[in-house]
């Protein structure tokens, strides 16, 4: 009497690795931008372009906390000291700065004081794409 061979169904294996793959797909775009703020929008943007060194991104939430990068910080004078040391480190690297559509100008002049006191330059402002509808 001959025995059946044996046969691994792998059906419900690639199931669940397409289900893990899709969760995936969906959820790590929404980790990558953890700051939740609101871009102002413009019609016409830049276009990219390729640069040496990745820039310093400095993030002005709605609640005017501020961060390079996802670091967190209290205030004004406490990011001064990190951009200095960064200026030292690499003194042509640019800066984008990236403030919430709520906030007013007064809260982010501020900022843009520190960079032209260090001697930054070739900082930009991150904003949105405008539709034309939207005015």
């Amino acid at each position: 009497m001959k025995s059946a061979s044996p046969h691994i169904n792998v059906t419900p294996l690639v199931d669940v690795v397409l289900v893990l793959l899709i969760i995936f797909m969906v959820v790590i775009p929404r980790m990558i931008d953890q700051i939740p703020i609101d871009l102002p929008g413009v019609f016409n943007p830049d276009p990219k372009y390729e640069q040496k060194h990745e820039p310093v991104t400095i993030t002005i939430a709605a609640d005017k906390q501020l961060y390079i990068g996802e670091q967190s910080y209290s205030g004004v004078e406490a990011i001064e000291n990190e951009l200095a040391l960064i200026r030292q480190e690499t003194p042509d690297r640019q800066v984008l700065v990236k403030a919430d559509t709520s906030l007013q100008f007064k809260h982010v002049r501020p900022v843009l004081d520190i960079l032209q006191k260090l001697g930054f330059r070739g900082t930009g402002f991150v904003v949105g794409a405008k539709n034309k509808e939207e005015g």
